[in-house]
């Protein structure tokens, strides 16, 4: 018999929880368009002031993937 506890105090572990809340399919396209505004970055800066928030998105999936990996390792 499964339990159906109500008691907000029961959170999943972290292994269940994804690491993203979004699906992602949509992280890879933020992805995708963050290292494209990086490329095209180089050749006119305005498409780095325009893709600055994928920018910050890719930075901070780098860096959750590096925490996770270190913290996997120990």
């Amino acid at each position: 018999m499964v339990e159906n506890s109500n008691n907000p105090d029961d959170k999943p572990d972290a292994k269940e929880r994804p690491m993203f809340a979004h699906p992602p399919w949509t992280v890879g396209i933020v992805l995708c368009l963050a290292v494209l505004a990086i490329i095209a970055g180089l050749s006119d800066p305005i498409w780095i002031l325009l893709g600055l928030p994928c920018i910050l998105v890719l930075a901070l999936y780098i860096y959750v993937r590096i925490v996770k990996r270190n913290r996997d390792g120990n």
